[in-house]
């Protein structure tokens, strides 16, 4: 009895994020593209800024929409702790 599949364990990696050039997450690709198609200072400054920014994400173990949505948050204003109710009648 043998596996019908010879390599069954692929499924695994369905749930990684693809990687672009191995290192950089293929979801912040879109800026070193642009600087291939578009080759100028700028765009090799934001491309570098954009693979910096990846580098501290993945250092802090950071997923990009965890990283959106606590700048919105951030932005937004953080929640804040209800205050305790004044007493309107003191006897």
């Amino acid at each position: 009895m043998s596996d019908p599949t010879p390599n069954a364990t692929t499924w695994r990696y369905t749930a990684k994020y693809p990687r672009a050039f191995w290192v950089l997450d293929a979801r912040l690709a879109w800026p070193v593209l642009l600087w291939l198609a578009h080759l100028s200072p700028w765009t090799l400054a934001l491309a570098l800024a954009a693979v910096a920014l990846n580098a501290l994400l993945l250092y802090r173990a950071l997923p990009v929409p965890m990283a959106l949505r606590r700048l919105k948050a951030g932005l937004r204003g953080w929640p804040r702790l209800p205050r305790r109710p004044q007493r309107l009648f003191t006897q």
